[in-house]
């Protein structure tokens, strides 16, 4: 340890100066405060100063001020050593800067322990002082890291250049980095994909997870991808990559270009909510499976729901942050709080829905808020940067392909294959011209594949799922009679044809009792109930669609130039 002793009397200066040679300590002299103030300017390595009172020139408490206001950073303790035992006069010492005083004639022990215990107050301070440069550097660092990531999300979730006015997204972190997605992409076809997420956790090793499934969500969309394949696709990245603890809770779904029907995949999601603006009701719609990242590839279930829609349904799709948001009494606000805002009548309900849960909001968040609101009707895209409609199909019926037909059968055990309607769309998803509808034609081979093996090969009554529990017969059956379905097949033609009418036919026959067309003829009729979620919606997609041969012949032309 360094000390500078600061005396006008040269006796007291040696014998300060015997006393620290003793005990090893290093010391330099000054004369009076102006000398102080330069020997400290000048040498940094000084660590403590002994200080006298009076002094000719500038007096011990002046140095000590002005010791003080030019060093703010730098720590170094002044004990006053002086005669003086009027209290007034010490108390201005120590608020001139002094951290102590030893009392003249000089007390050896006691001088001596005063300084050890600043030396050690000192020893702490620089060394608290170095940590906190460390972490100021680190703390830089990570500030231009995170910049830098920041760039990273920011374009990654803002890839395309264009917004679909039926669609509004808001998402607000509850730390710098989101665990949260809300993703929105136009298909070739003129229609959105919507994707909303909530990943396991928070911050920044939250928000890592939603790099692949952005990467993967633009590049299919772009290629007309189903809802299903989609979260097949996502589910497969992420159970590669994701460690053990964690998951990705995610609804995706797919609005047409006429904004009349809505293609929905949803594992471990809230609810969504299927307003009716008109009839003042609201549906829900249940998350059907479990969470991304979970399930192994053969165990995964991509069938989408397939809802038909009217002009005044929106649906509202929200991640835990909204549900779970607490007041100060923590109490959450729940769903029922989220049903009263839709019902409110206010205008423009999303902003109503986030202005009422950050107002009941109490404290510090516990999670991050995504909310998602997707209207029925005619969609529009427009440029985000001159607000410009954007015609965005207007390549889209350019189907150039040379004609092509192929046939396939599919028997006994291969019709228990989950994944046979994604082999199927391998073959013509793939062929040029005809890759952008893969999400219309996927839905067309998935539902009429489902009716021929469950209706006309398995034999199962679609009214069986009026009930809960006939619901669950129905899956118990179908599950059993898979079991024993040796001596069973489906045929499948696919062709197209160009140089006619630029369409794609599907004819599919099963070996089974066929399906009841004249249910399928009454239940495309919309005012009535119908079983099949999604025979409205190809009674639409389809120019042609008609069942022969008993029921067990289906036949479908899906034409690309009304599409």
């Amino acid at each position: 340890m360094k000390i500078l002793i600061v005396d006008d009397h040269e006796y007291n200066r040696e014998l300060l100066g015997c006393i620290l040679m003793d005990e090893g300590y290093e010391f330099l002299e000054a004369k009076n405060g102006i000398e102080a103030c330069e020997a400290i300017r000048e040498d940094e390595s000084i660590d403590l100063i002994l200080m006298d009172v009076s002094m000719p020139h500038m007096d011990g408490m002046q140095a000590t001020e002005s010791i003080k206001k030019e060093h703010p950073d730098r720590f170094v303790p002044i004990i006053f050593v002086t005669a003086m035992d009027d209290l007034d006069v010490l108390s201005q010492c120590l608020d001139a800067g002094g951290d102590d005083f030893v009392p003249k004639p000089v007390n050896v022990s006691v001088l001596l322990a005063k300084i050890n215990a600043h030396g050690r107050t000192r020893e702490l301070y620089v060394s608290l002082s170095r940590a906190n440069k460390q972490l100021e550097y680190h703390k830089q660092v990570m500030d231009r890291e995170h910049v830098i990531v920041e760039r990273i999300f920011e374009r990654g979730a803002h890839r395309v250049k264009t917004d679909c006015t039926n669609v509004k997204k808001y998402t607000s972190p509850m730390s710098m980095f989101n665990g949260d997605i809300a993703l929105e992409a136009p298909s070739p076809s003129g229609g959105v994909y919507s994707l909303v997420g909530d990943f396991t956790g928070h911050g920044l090793a939250a928000s890592i997870g939603t790099l692949p499934v952005t990467e993967i969500f633009y590049r299919l969309s772009a290629l007309q991808t189903s809802v299903g394949l989609l979260a097949k696709d996502i589910n497969r990245s992420l159970v590669e990559l994701l460690p053990e603890n964690m998951f990705f809770c995610c609804a995706i779904c797919y609005l047409d270009s006429k904004g009349r029907s809505l293609s929905l995949w949803a594992g471990g999601m809230n609810d969504v909510l299927r307003f009716n603006k008109d009839l003042q009701t609201i549906e829900h719609i249940p998350s059907e499976y479990m969470p991304l990242g979970i399930l192994e590839e053969e165990e995964f279930d991509e069938t989408p729901l397939l809802l038909e829609l009217s002009d005044n349904d929106t649906f509202y799709i929200y991640t835990d942050g909204v549900n779970e948001a607490t007041n100060q009494d923590g109490e959450e606000f729940g769903i029922d709080g989220i049903k009263e805002v839709l019902l409110s009548g206010e205008e423009n309900l999303l902003q109503a829905l986030i202005d009422r849960v950050h107002a009941y909001e109490a404290g510090d968040r516990n999670d991050d808020i995504s909310v998602v609101e997707i209207k029925a009707g005619e969609l529009e895209h427009r440029d985000r940067e001159t607000d410009e409609v954007v015609n965005i199909k207007e390549k889209f019926h350019e189907a150039d392909s040379f004609p092509w037909r192929f046939t396939m059968r599919l028997e006994n055990e291969e019709l228990s294959n989950t994944s046979i309607v994604d082999q199927i769309m391998v073959f013509v998803g793939g062929i040029q011209g005809i890759e952008l509808h893969r999400e219309q034609i996927f839905t067309i081979v998935s539902e009429l594949y489902s009716n021929a093996l469950e209706h006309g090969v398995l034999g199962l009554s679609s009214s069986l799922k009026n009930t809960a529990d006939g619901f669950e017969e129905y899956y118990r059956l179908r599950a059993k009679r898979l079991k024993n379905i040796q001596g069973h097949c489906i045929d499948l033609e696919f062709s197209f044809n160009k140089a006619e009418s630029n369409y794609v036919e599907l004819i599919l026959t099963d070996s089974g009792k066929g399906f009841d067309y004249s249910n399928f003829v009454e239940s495309v009729d919309e005012n009535s109930e119908s079983h099949g979620r999604g025979l409205p919606l190809l009674k639409r997609l389809c120019s042609t669609m008609e069942y022969s041969n008993g029921g067990k012949t289906v036949r479908a032309v899906y034409p690309l130039n009304l599409h």
